[in-house]
């Protein structure tokens, strides 16, 4: 009998990490924005062996093709000045490829994630980013979002009023999205053709860019007018 109790709590533990924790590395397998817990640990995502052993205070996680690299950086208030104080951690990937995908959200791909930490390692927001997608595709998030959560409020991005934030709350976090398109002016394409070794320049592509956020509610006041670097600048919404 005290065996077969024991087993059933090892398979309690088991059924509970896999249903409300990630544990696997990002870039090992895509991260589940839609059941995502904020309890995860960080060092589950991005783990010590992941570390860069070419670059200080960088990640390499996982892709189809190469690794992606991925900062770690410490956010201050004051961070100029002798009062300044650590308030923060941001994982935040430096580049991405259209065949990666690092985080779903029931069919949306998205090839890039970011996420910010407090001090002590919970997990404040994550960001997903989806490259190169059709105004179709940003639709059909939004109304699968308001299927699964209702009416959500219209908010104006602080940093550039012609991006609208849609929030969504519910008990257990906050899910924001906004999407930009990317006319591609400042962007430079190259073509390279290995059997003729030679280089061109590639026709630019207009797209839209989707930033979807998840956000621990209990730590909203940490993230709300408080993150303007990197993917996290489209969060900031325009206070009223």
């Amino acid at each position: 009998m005290k065996n077969i109790i024991t087993i059933l709590l090892l398979l309690s533990t088991v059924m509970f990490t896999s249903c409300y924790g990630q544990t696997k590395p990002i870039g090992q397998e895509p991260l589940n924005l839609e059941s995502f817990n904020f309890d995860t640990k960080i060092l589950d995502l991005y783990p010590e062996k992941n570390k860069s052993k070419q670059f200080k205070n960088f990640y390499e996680i996982k892709g189809t093709v190469h690794s992606q690299l991925v900062a770690k950086d410490t956010t201050y208030t004051n961070e100029y000045s002798e009062n300044k104080k650590a308030i923060g951690i941001e994982y935040l990937q430096q580049s991405s490829t259209s065949i990666d995908t690092m985080a779903v959200f029931e069919n949306q791909q998205f090839q890039k994630v970011n996420i910010a930490t407090t001090i002590n390692g919970t997990i404040k927001v994550i960001n997903a980013v989806a490259d190169e997608i059709t105004q179709k595709q940003c639709d059909a998030l939004i109304k699968t979002l308001i299927k699964m959560y209702g009416k959500p409020k219209k908010l104006k991005n602080n940093w550039n009023e012609t991006f609208t934030i849609y929030e969504w709350t519910t008990k257990n976090k906050i899910i924001s999205f906004v999407s930009a398109f990317d006319d591609e002016s400042t962007t430079m394409k190259i073509v390279i053709h290995e059997e003729n070794q030679t280089i061109a320049s590639g026709e630019k592509e207009p797209h839209y860019v989707g930033y979807l956020f998840i956000i621990n509610p209990l730590l909203k006041a940490e993230v709300f007018g408080k993150m303007k670097t990197g993917d996290f600048v489209y969060l900031d919404e325009k206070m009223e």
